[in-house]
């Protein structure tokens, strides 16, 4: 019998394989080092178990907890935030494992094992991230249950158990996640925006043609009804009015917290029908939203700029929806410009790009107004301009030299140009940043965002109409902003060049982009109730309860918790009946029997050598045949013996 400190060699094994799979789950997170130093210590490990080295003493231990902080350190610049947290507690769980000896070692590890696995969901929440956050959550409750088997059980029982006991939890997990209130966290652990791709608040020639590399999903949108046509679908994120003669980029815009800014230049008149939809954005590490044209957002994290774009409180470090509803037909500072406004919608930087302030001076005396001036500059494109994804490097004149000698770009260099003609020309105007279109799943009712969907268009001020959007893009490729991005630019070495392995690539080839949706599809439906299933909770939790009430509401977590475990607890009953008794055990009853029969009724908790005693005493004849019977029931029931049971059923059978 091992003694019930010593770890059963199944646990072991098991601990060491669940450590590997960790190891794996982490490993995009995880520098070289940890995950090298994670190898060694398992090494080192497997070299205890043979015999071969010794377990490392106190200075040794002490060496390599400091040698673990101090690379940690050195790795990530601090030891505060996401990632080194993760580090240190992976180091922790590797550290100790090094110095288990005992059953009570395995079991903090096991606890360590499980924060280990679900750190994983704190750098992603799709649902192959579940998967395999699932999957080391179960391999940890498999080393949990070896450690409460003996080694004779085998390596593949505590599997069934670990099985059994996630599956029997599987009911109370989800009456907790349909009704548990979120509560916010305590504290917040930054992420930081490391490797996120998408539309920057700086925006300089060959920005936004980068993202044509990228088939990352930027966020997905679900109309209430119909769809607008998709050269409408202007999701605008940012506007850039500052120009230092080559990069545009932002200035700070003010926030209000209403539907309307409060800025004398931008007020708002919204006409016709709203549009409604909700989005489920990707993180992308920034706090600036995309919405169609004048947007009014639901989420009280949401507020409004004085440029009708949206700002969140936070970044979104992770999956995140919200609802909007958008005036597409709108008239944005149609009463005028205040002179702040126009001086800066107007201003550009030193005598860069002559050729170009020599075409807008002269084009300014030509046109008897702005929109005659703007119809001018839109039919310079329609000459030999080529719209891709391939556009060459510009210098200093970034401007002259796209329009007078490369004459090839993506829209990023048509919007950039058009806005300098017309602000050399005196008219207000400024570029915006978003994206432009989406691919539509008719079967499923919802548009995706790409980021090679990302795109830079035009706003002009006219009198009398305010800002107005104008597409210097759809000039020189109108099917652009008709179709996609992949269907015009496909075929381009450029296009998805960072995603080799983008199914994206495939659309040709039916099956494989029949799955690519289908795929999208189940990502789609896990955003949309799983990780965003807080939006529609108040609306179930009132549809079940009636008004909101605590104690209602904790009641009914109580008796749903209770009807969820009913069915686990009335299975495991059946199985207590269904599962035989040991032989020993049923001849002990029998023994019990016979007794009972002879007028002597064992009393509750005797032991099998006092009965045999009290036998003695009171019936004689039976006193030696009891006494050999019980001592043999103790040797096989607590004595780890092994009787002869024919021959023990013989001398019970003897005393009726």
């Amino acid at each position: 019998m091992e003694p019930v400190w010593q770890i059963p060699r199944p646990a072991l094994f098991w601990l060491l394989f669940t450590v590997v799979a960790l190891a794996g789950l982490h490993a995009d997170h995880l520098t070289p080092w940890l995950l090298g130093a994670g190898a060694l210590v398992l090494a080192w490990r497997v070299q205890i178990y043979r015999g071969v080295w010794r377990y490392p003493g106190r200075w040794a231990k002490a060496v390599l907890v400091l040698m673990c902080g101090g690379a940690i350190l050195a790795s990530y610049g601090r030891l505060y935030g996401l990632e080194p947290m993760v580090a240190l507690l992976w180091s922790g769980f590797i550290l100790k494992l090094l110095e288990m000896q005992r059953r009570r070692d395995a079991l903090i590890l096991v606890c360590l094992g499980y924060f280990v696995a679900v750190t994983q969901c704190l750098f992603s929440q799709t649902p192959g991230t579940a998967l395999a956050t699932l999957g080391g959550v179960l391999l940890v409750t498999v080393v949990l249950a070896a450690l409460h088997r003996r080694a004779e059980a085998g390596y593949w029982r505590p599997m069934g158990t670990a099985a059994l006991l996630l599956a029997e939890a599987v009911p109370l997990m989800l009456i907790l996640f349909l009704v548990m209130p979120r509560l916010g966290s305590l504290w917040t652990v930054p992420q930081p925006r490391q490797g996120a791709i998408g539309v920057s608040d700086v925006l300089a020639p060959g920005d936004l043609s980068r993202l044509g590399a990228s088939g990352e999903v930027a966020f997905r949108v679900k109309f209430d009804g119909a769809p607008p046509p998709h050269n409408q679908l202007y999701w605008r994120g940012l506007v850039l009015s500052r120009f230092d003669g080559r990069n545009w980029s932002r200035i700070e815009p003010a926030r209000h917290p209403g539907t309307a800014p409060q800025s004398p230049d931008l007020s708002v008149e919204r006409r016709g029908a709203p549009v409604h939809y909700q989005m489920i954005l990707e993180p992308s590490g920034e706090n600036w939203l995309f919405a169609l044209e004048t947007p009014v957002p639901e989420s009280p994290e949401v507020t409004l700029n004085d440029d009708l774009t949206l700002t969140r409180a936070t970044p979104v470090a992770s999956r995140w929806s919200h609802s909007l509803t958008s005036w597409m037909d709108y008239r944005a500072a149609a009463g005028g410009l205040g002179d702040g406004r126009r001086a800066l919608e107007t201003a550009l930087p030193g005598a860069a790009n002559p050729r170009t302030r020599e075409l807008a001076a002269r084009w300014r005396g030509e046109v008897d107004s702005d929109a005659a001036l703007v119809e001018r500059v839109l039919a310079l494109y329609n000459s030999d301009y080529v719209y891709s994804l391939e556009a060459p490097l510009l210098g200093r004149d970034s401007v002259d030299e796209f329009l007078w000698r490369t004459k090839r770009g993506f829209c990023e260099h048509f919007a950039s140009s058009f806005v300098f003609i017309l602000r050399a020309a005196g008219v207000p105007a400024r570029v915006v940043v978003g994206y432009q279109g989406g691919e539509y799943h008719p079967d499923a009712g919802y548009l995706t965002v790409h980021q090679y969907d990302a795109h830079a268009w035009a706003e002009v001020w006219l009198a009398g109409r305010g800002w107005v959007r104008v597409d210097p893009t759809a000039a020189v490729a109108p099917e652009r902003i008709e179709t996609s991005v992949a269907d015009l630019l496909g075929g381009e070495q450029a296009f998805l060049a960072d995603s080799p392995l983008s199914l994206v690539r495939f659309r040709g080839i039916r099956w494989l982009d029949r799955l690519r949706l289908q795929l999208d599809y189940y990502d789609y439906l896990w955003a949309q109730w799983v990780l965003g299933y807080e939006y529609r909770q108040e609306r179930l939790l009132t549809g079940w309860l009636g008004a909101w009430d605590p104690w209602r509401l904790g009641f009914f977590i109580l008796g749903a918790g209770a009807l969820a475990l009913l069915p686990v607890l009335l299975g495991q009953l059946r199985l207590a009946r269904r599962r035989p008794r040991p032989a020993l055990e049923r001849l002990f009853e029998r023994y019990c029997q016979q007794l009972a029969r002879r007028g002597i009724t064992r009393a509750q908790g005797e032991a099998p050598r006092a009965l045999a005693e009290r036998v003695a005493r009171e019936r004689p004849a039976l006193g030696a045949d009891a006494t050999v019977i019980s001592a043999l029931l103790e040797e096989g029931m607590y004595g780890g013996g092994k009787p002869d049971l024919a021959d023990l059923r013989r001398r019970i059978r003897r005393l009726g």
